[in-house]
């Protein structure tokens, strides 16, 4: 199995300004308004004068064990073994929609096709690309790895992506643990203490769009 690749992302360093979810729809130029690969979410918590919100920026998760791929009637999404990026072979794809209702991040996207198209981790530009690009680490030891369009216009830097062995060294230890106990393919850090992070908020954003 290659070095698996993930997100980092700091909520604490996130303003909400929607530059990473409009990054991503231009460099893969995918269908106007209802698909959106990446978005903002924001997380509520508590009630005045104790109120506060925590903007999560969100994709696929490239979920250790995939639920998309585990109901996928076709094997058309694939959990990679060289880098750990979930893909979708749209040629295989039939948009029955099982891989949306199963994912719990609501990353499936449906366009005009009514095929699924999704975060690749930039492993290639456009709907449907990446399935069967080389691995990021090849890409990378070539010197052709995309940086994925949501990092490269962070304004705050809270996004980051790469081998997630040298995302962890980035994150906090609590956020380390936190990975560890939840494994996906994304590393939440955050230094507030009442901040809603992790994957509990990050699902609670997800039920509550």
């Amino acid at each position: 199995m290659g070095e698996q690749w993930g997100f980092y992302f700091d909520p604490d360093s996130c303003m909400g300004c929607n530059a990473c979810a409009i990054a991503c729809k231009n460099r893969h130029d995918t269908d106007a308004g209802h698909v959106d690969w990446r978005r903002v979410e924001t997380v509520s918590e508590g009630e005045f004068p104790d109120y506060e919100e925590t903007n999560v920026s969100l994709s696929c998760m490239h979920c250790e064990d995939a639920p998309c791929e585990e109901v996928c009637p076709t094997g058309a999404i694939e959990k990679r073994e060289s880098d750990g990026i979930v893909t979708i072979d749209r040629e295989k794809c039939i948009g029955c929609g099982y891989c949306g209702w199963a994912c719990p991040y609501g990353a499936p996207q449906y366009g005009d096709d009514g095929l699924m198209q999704k975060c690749n981790l930039c492993l290639d530009k456009g709907p449907g690309s990446g399935a069967d690009a080389p691995s990021k680490n090849e890409q990378q030891a070539d010197g052709e790895a995309l940086e994925p369009a949501c990092v490269d216009e962070c304004v705050g830097d809270a996004l980051d992506a790469g081998p997630v062995g040298e995302l962890l060294d980035k994150a906090s230890q609590e956020a380390a643990e936190r990975f560890e106990q939840n494994r996906t393919n994304v590393i939440i850090d955050s230094t507030g203490e009442n901040s809603v992070t992790g994957m509990q908020g990050v699902r609670q954003a997800t039920e509550d769009s």
